[in-house]
């Protein structure tokens, strides 16, 4: 099996192999933080339903930024998520080069927006997401984007 086919398949795994949270996200004004989501290291949401997430996984098999982010990318491809435009670098709030995909999807209907970075350490990936109706996601966007650029590991 060629290693872009196994793509799903390893995302799929690493994201089953939980690392330890080691990181930073300043939680935005009118987001309440949630406990105890076994699929993340660090979730909150808003009124309107606007989630924020954040998963630490294993870097398994250990890779760069490059290859993560394509994972990412195809992977959402896949579950029907339509590119909104082109990637873009990112930086966390200590320096760390990351990379950021704006997706869009039609969900019961509706138009909704998602938005994916990633950022990768020696051992471990970091992906953060955030994603909602089009309707309150759209005003809920700067917050949103000023929580990304909180984040630091």
């Amino acid at each position: 099996m060629t290693t872009l086919r196994r793509l799903p398949l390893i995302l799929a795994l690493s994201l089953l192999a939980p690392a330890c949270a080691s990181f930073h996200i300043n939680t935005p004004n009118g987001f309440a933080e949630l406990e105890d989501d076994e699929r993340y290291d660090y979730r909150a949401i808003n009124a309107d339903g606007v989630v924020i997430g954040v998963r630490a996984v294993r870097n398994e098999p250990q890779a760069n930024l490059e290859f993560w982010g394509r994972v990412v990318d195809e992977r959402l491809r896949r579950q029907g998520y339509v590119p909104a435009g082109n990637p873009e670098p990112v930086q966390s709030a200590n320096g760390l080069a990351g990379v950021l995909f704006h997706y869009a999807a039609t969900v019961g209907g509706r138009e909704h927006r998602y938005q994916v970075a990633v950022f990768v350490r020696p051992k471990k990936v970091y992906v953060l997401e955030a994603g909602g109706d089009r309707e309150v996601f759209d005003p809920a966007a700067a917050a949103v984007a000023r929580a990304f650029r909180s984040f630091r590991t």
